[in-house]
Order: C-alpha cells, then structure tokens, then sequence
C-alpha cells in the first residue's frame, strides 16, 4: 500500500529507483538482501516492509523479530541514507509487534544517525491483504454490511500519498532522527468511519458505535495518537483528514 506510493512518487522525481519485495526473494535471507544493495548502490533507502498483522506477530515471534530487526539492521548497514517508516505504536510499545517496530527504529540510528525514522499511522488502499482499516470499512459499506467503528480508540492516521510527501520533503530538509508524521487532530475510529461515510457518501446508519473488546491474546492500546507539533512548528505542515479523504476519492474515482 505504501510501497506503491513511494514508487510512484519518486519515479516522478529520480531517474534510477528500484524496488525490493517480497516477491524478489526471501527478505529473511540478509545475504540476498546484501548482494541486492550492493549491486545497485542506493543513495536513499525507504524502509516500509513490516508484518502488520498484530496477531500473526504475536504467534510467529522469530519471523517478526527478523523482518522488523534483523531486515532493518542489514538494510541500515550499506552507507545509505534510510528512511524507516515505524509507527505510532512504537511510543509505548505493548505487544510484540510494537517492541519490535521499536526496536527497528534503535538499530536504524545506531547504524547510522543521519538516517530518519518516522513514526506515524496511515489509511489507504492496495494493501497486500486488501484489509486495512480502510479497505475493510469501504467494501462493507460498499455492499451495506453493518460497520462497528470504537469509540475509545484515538489516532491520527494520514492517507499514504500525505505520508509520501511529507517524507520528501524531509529528506530534502536533511532531518535527522525520529519524528511524528500524522494527522493535526486526534480522532476515535468510529469518527473516522463516519468520516469516511460522509466523503464517500454511504449510509451511516449501517455504521454502529461500540467500546474496543478486550484482546486476551494481543495488548492494544487505546490511544495511539502521536504529537505533531515539531512538524506544524519547525516545517510549517498541518496534515487535515478531510483533504486526505477527498484527495482519497479522487484517487478512487480514477482508478
């Protein structure tokens, strides 16, 4: 979903960029990885492949800990600068995947200071499971299935191409270390989805309000919303949801 993104952007602003997926390799195979960097040299590295899965983290704890620490470590370790796409969770970490995103974001500035590690929380489309808070609500709406949105669970995600944009201008800027790329506004998922009814026009009486469930297996927590005034303060950006939802819509509209 976000790979796509930054693709697409830097294709539009860089005459070499390449891509590593996935489906190129066994990401968990760090001599693979080296040969990859190595023959192509990279000046940037964007580091934004991660489980995020929360459950599948927490039950195959070896492979989270490879793909979020030992990739990031072998990525980091080229000369490159990298750009390490964390997340908001990292901030008080709960669950493996959280503990493991964190520790990502240590082992990419220890191998390298001058690297950027953003933190931040996105929506979109075109995840590889096509079941991202988004994807899910908009297909339920879409065919009128019922949609429980939670009331007490606060964040402020961005749509990906915000994210993409910010993350240029940053590298431009020349930031150093970690800093919070989200929303100006702090809002409950089940408001996110009702946002999401009124852009896209759906019935928001399918679109029903209930407190989060307890999760016995994996730890969330309730409040994920990250401060951003050093971007508001120090870059001038105030990221809003409503123009990241319109922006969203006409990206879908012409698809």
């Amino acid at each position: 979903m976000l790979g796509k993104q930054f693709l697409k952007f830097f294709n539009e602003k860089c005459d070499n960029v390449y891509t590593l997926n996935r489906s190129d390799g066994d990401l968990l195979n760090f001599e693979f990885v080296k040969n990859f960097v190595l023959k192509i040299k990279p000046d940037v590295i964007i580091h934004c492949i991660a489980d995020t899965n929360l459950s599948r983290c927490q039950k195959k704890q070896e492979d989270t800990l490879l793909l979020h620490c030992g990739l990031t470590h072998s990525l980091s370790s080229f000369g490159s600068r990298m750009v390490y796409i964390s997340t908001s969770s990292a901030l008080d970490p709960c669950n493996f995947y959280d503990k493991t995103k964190l520790l990502g974001e240590k082992i990419c500035l220890l191998n390298n200071a001058d690297n950027l590690v953003i933190r931040t929380n996105i929506y979109g489309f075109g995840s590889s499971s096509s079941s991202s808070l988004f994807e899910w609500a908009f297909d339920g709406f879409k065919n009128k299935l019922q949609i429980t949105g939670y009331s007490d669970v606060c964040f402020n995600a961005i749509y990906t191409k915000q994210l993409v944009r910010v993350v240029y201008k940053l590298l431009l800027s020349n930031h150093k270390g970690i800093i919070n790329v989200a929303g100006d506004y702090s809002i409950s998922k089940y408001a996110f989805l009702d946002a999401v009814c009124k852009t896209f026009n759906f019935d928001n009486s399918l679109l029903l309000k209930e407190s989060a469930p307890v999760d016995g297996f994996v730890k969330r927590n309730r409040n994920i919303t990250l401060n951003v005034c050093e971007l508001r303060n120090d870059y001038g950006i105030s990221l809003g949801l409503e123009e990241g939802l319109i922006e969203l819509k006409k990206d879908l509209e012409n698809k």
